[in-house]
């Protein structure tokens, strides 16, 4: 169970980059849609601001979901190895 937890740990963790990065990329490419229209058509333009924007969100949403997921898989992980016995160190009795 703890190696599932820790597995799972690091999965966010980098599920949690990812949407991050995302993020930050979505965040530049809609100021940068905003600031220069990239058609002389508003339809296409409303459009393109829509999906950048619709991204932008997206990655915000999962971004915070993964980081609370995170939290508990931590909190759970404290909880689990709280009561396990330290492991003795056999390596230096046999000298």
């Amino acid at each position: 169970m703890i190696s599932f937890l820790f597995a799972s740990a690091g999965l966010l963790n980098l599920l949690f980059y990812v949407f991050a990065i995302g993020f930050v990329v979505s965040l530049i490419l809609e100021q940068i849609v905003r600031a220069k229209p990239l058609s002389p058509f508003d339809e296409i333009n409303e459009r393109n601001l829509y999906i950048v924007q619709t991204n932008r969100k997206y990655c915000w949403r999962q971004a915070w979901i993964t980081n609370i997921l995170w939290f508990f898989v931590n909190v759970a992980l404290y909880i689990m190895a709280r009561n396990l016995q330290t492991p003795s160190d056999n390596f230096w009795n046999g000298i």
